[in-house]
């Protein structure tokens, strides 16, 4: 459409009107009134409306991904005419220093304010191969919790790794990031990381504690035990049927065409699989099992492998121990999940596969990939409830406290937590509570007859996503145990919610019994139920006041590193054709105020 001219009547005088021009719409007889009433005087840089419109285009350039040169195209131009025709629209250029300058340089000193407010905070650390940009994509995001008690989570830096790395040069950006936004050591609590060892090199050089990534872990888990020689060869297959059907533009209209015709059933295209995760491999069955009806009346009619009653007896049963992992992963990589699930998570997940390892119904190849996937769950989880970053999570989360430990691990845990609330100023902890009491009894003096102290008890729901709600287009309903969720909160509701260890020989110490006496309050507090929010229960408990701080730091990790792959994922369309002039700093840029600019509420 370049060289090509669009005429256009207006006033009955003929004009041209090329591409990067103002684009006119025809005016109707009833509109002249109307625009000799406006005023057309164009704003200058300067007005405030025309500062708002700048900021505006330049957030959407930002959140969508955009090209700056979509600002000249004669679309965008002919809406901006309509809409604000007082604005006067600038070149690309203009908005690329927009963007890179003002808006990321304001949204820096908002995140700057906003990490004041954490006492503590998880750095989670990833690197993400970038293939669209020939390079790799290191991010750093930290997670804490305000004083009062809201969780977020802020973009601190995006690095395009080119050519060769190493650990020195991850070092060197870790350091100029501290740096950059003032981070000391002592405030950071843990690192989170997938388990690359020059990641766990930096982790050490800090010398911070660092867990891996639980999904990760998770997803180890699943890929090896998917290499077991039966299951392995019955994958592979379903990846030879998949890849044809996918390949063949005539295969998948005739297989939508038997699932119409002769099934009578909606359209359901194959899944391919997908190597760099394990549930890549997960939603191919899960596919191939939905459409299996369609799929065996094909395959009877085309040279393409054909599975047996047998195999896709085995294939539903696959299904039906890895639905676990897909679940709990699911679970896990939700904005709000923190690391205090992940014990109570595992517990669960290990009790399912015993119980399927066990099941009369399970034959031997079967039978064999869940013995090898305990194997594996046992090797990568032994030492959860010794790891303190986890079982001090998990207890101090109102929905598990000490339910998933032994008299053991009940013990190191509260143990673990008398220390640290020793470790801080007593006599100020003291000293507060002594004005809070003086504070209420002023209040109740001024008008108020009820001696009682009021405690709001607000509680938030969270939501659980089904995530087998897409229809079936098989004839056989596919086999699953029973949702992770359900198990979750049956073991929760099942046994006593009086968790008092009946020790309370702590010794002379005034400062020690007053904690130790908080400390069995606690846990004589019901739990809460699973779908309810525990930051809430800590924010309106006001009188377990001297937890607050710690349970801000520990329950401010997250399960895994899945923010920071949510932030290389979503840069992938970033790096269109447009996109590829970009150096390293404003690619970082563009990322940081896309996704720190919902966190800062559009105000900056």
């Amino acid at each position: 459409m370049g060289e090509q001219r669009e005429i256009v009547s207006v006033n009955q005088m003929k004009i041209a009107v090329t591409a990067l021009q103002p684009a006119k719409r025809q005016i109707t007889m009833e509109e002249p009134t109307q625009e000799n009433n406006m005023d057309t005087q164009t704003w200058d840089s300067s007005h405030s409306k025309s500062k708002t419109i700048d900021d505006l285009i330049g957030e959407m350039i930002a959140l969508q991904n955009l090209p700056f040169n979509f600002v000249e195209g004669i679309g965008f131009r002919r809406f901006m005419q309509v809409v604000s025709p007082n604005y006067e629209l600038r070149e690309h250029k203009f908005y690329e220093i927009h963007v890179y300058d003002k808006i990321y340089k304001k949204i820096t000193i908002k995140i700057r304010e906003m990490l004041k407010l954490f006492h503590k905070l998880s750095i989670n650390m990833d690197i993400c191969s970038e293939q669209s940009a020939n390079a790799l994509l290191l991010t750093f995001t930290a997670h804490g919790i305000t004083e009062d008690f809201d969780q977020r989570q802020i973009v601190l830096k995006c690095c395009l790794l080119c050519g060769n790395y190493s650990d020195d040069i991850i070092c060197d950006y870790f350091t100029k990031m501290m740096l950059e936004w003032d981070i000391k050591e002592e405030q950071l609590h843990c690192f989170i990381h997938n388990g690359k060892s020059i990641i766990e090199k930096v982790t050490h050089l800090a010398n911070v504690p660092n867990v891996n990534c639980v999904v990760h872990q998770l997803q180890l888990c699943v890929c090896t035990a998917l290499e077991t020689p039966e299951i392995k060869d019955l994958i592979a297959k379903c990846k030879q049927i998949t890849g044809h059907c996918s390949q063949s533009q005539i295969a998948k209209e005739e297989l939508f065409k038997i699932q119409r015709e002769q099934l009578n059933q909606p359209t359901l295209n194959v899944i391919l699989d997908c190597d760099n995760r394990w549930n890549g491999t997960y939603h191919m069955v899960e596919r191939l099992l939905k459409i299996k009806d369609s799929i065996s009346l094909y395959a009877c009619k085309h040279d393409i492998p054909q599975i047996s009653p047998e195999e896709w007896l085995t294939l539903n049963k696959i299904i039906a121990v890895l639905t676990p992992f897909e679940e709990i992963t699911t679970i896990l990589t939700k904005m709000k999940t923190c690391i205090s699930s992940v014990i109570p998570l595992i517990h669960v997940l290990k009790h399912k596969l015993r119980i399927e390892r066990d099941s009369h119904k399970t034959n031997q190849y079967i039978a064999n990939f869940i013995i090898k996937l305990i194997g594996e769950v046992n090797v990568k989880f032994c030492d959860l409830s010794n790891n303190m970053l986890y079982s001090l999570a998990t207890y101090l989360d109102p929905r598990y406290k000490s339910k998933f430990f032994n008299e053991i691990e009940k013990e190191q845990v509260q143990s673990e937590l008398l220390r640290l609330l020793m470790l801080r100023d007593l006599s100020n902890v003291s000293a507060m509570s002594d004005i809070d009491d003086d504070d209420d009894g002023d209040d109740r003096e001024d008008g108020d007859d009820n001696s009682e102290p009021r405690f709001v008890t607000k509680r938030l729901k969270i939501e659980f996503v089904d995530i087998n709600n897409e229809p079936c287009t098989s004839s056989q309903n596919l086999q699953s145990m029973q949702n992770i969720n359900s198990d979750l909160a049956a073991m929760l509701n099942g046994g006593s919610d009086d968790e008092n260890t009946g020790n309370d020989s702590i010794g002379t110490n005034m400062n020690l019994i007053v904690l130790k006496s908080l400390i069995n309050e606690y846990n004589n507090q019901k739990r809460l139920q699973l779908n309810e929010d525990p930051l809430l229960w800590w924010r309106y408990n006001i009188q377990f006041q001297a937890f607050l701080p710690i349970v801000r730091t520990y329950l401010s990790t997250p399960p895994g590193s899945f923010p920071s792959e949510q932030l290389s994922n979503g840069s992938g369309s970033i790096n269109e054709p447009f996109y590829n002039h970009l150096d390293s700093d404003n690619y970082a840029k563009l990322l940081f105020v896309k996704y720190n600019l919902p966190l800062v509420n559009f105000d900056y």
